[in-house]
């Protein structure tokens, strides 16, 4: 059953705890994917530096781009970051991660609502994702909420310390 949760543009002070739930979700969401090496490597801190690191991260940056941040009361339980593309007319969801206690009670549906709105109302017609082939929970998350999978993308790209093949979403039409 879907919860309400409040959604608001995070801030730079927002860093710290994004990077938190960005660290908790990547463990939970790619521990059969991602080598254990690069799991335990990663850092609150660093990651936190990274969204605020002058001209570079989208905190620091701010428009374009759009990091949202979900709240279940006065505890932050996930974050969404969209922005452009190098297409005309479509934006990139870069990231929408959750505190995994939280998947499935409609907090990756609201962030997904406010990332889509604001591509909206930046002029985006449309609205890509770039996720894991893998990745079998976001990509049904995806094809729920209407994008559909543009297989000629898939491609082998580098992350987490291992080789893996990745594939575009496509939401067609914002409006």
């Amino acid at each position: 059953m879907d919860k309400n949760f409040r959604i608001r543009r995070a801030s730079q002070d927002d860093a710290g705890e994004v990077a938190r739930i960005h660290i908790e979700a990547t463990r939970a969401a790619y521990r059969d994917i991602y080598t254990v090496e690069y799991l335990n490597g990663l850092s609150v801190e660093d990651r936190a530096y990274r969204w605020i690191e002058k001209d570079k991260g989208h905190l620091a940056i701010g428009d374009p781009f759009g990091v949202f941040v979900a709240f279940d009361n006065d505890v932050m339980i996930g974050f969404a970051d969209v922005g452009p593309t190098n297409k005309n007319g479509v934006a990139e969801l870069y990231a929408i991660y959750l505190d995994p206690e939280y998947i499935g009670k409609g907090a990756g549906k609201a962030l997904l609502e406010a990332c889509a709105d604001y591509a909206t109302s930046n002029g985006f017609k449309a609205m890509i994702a770039i996720v894991l082939s893998r990745n079998s929970l976001a990509r049904a998350f995806y094809e729920r909420t209407g994008a559909r999978a543009e297989t000629d993308t898939e491609r082998l790209i580098e992350t987490g310390g291992t080789k893996e093949k990745a594939i575009s979403y496509l939401w067609a039409n914002l409006s």
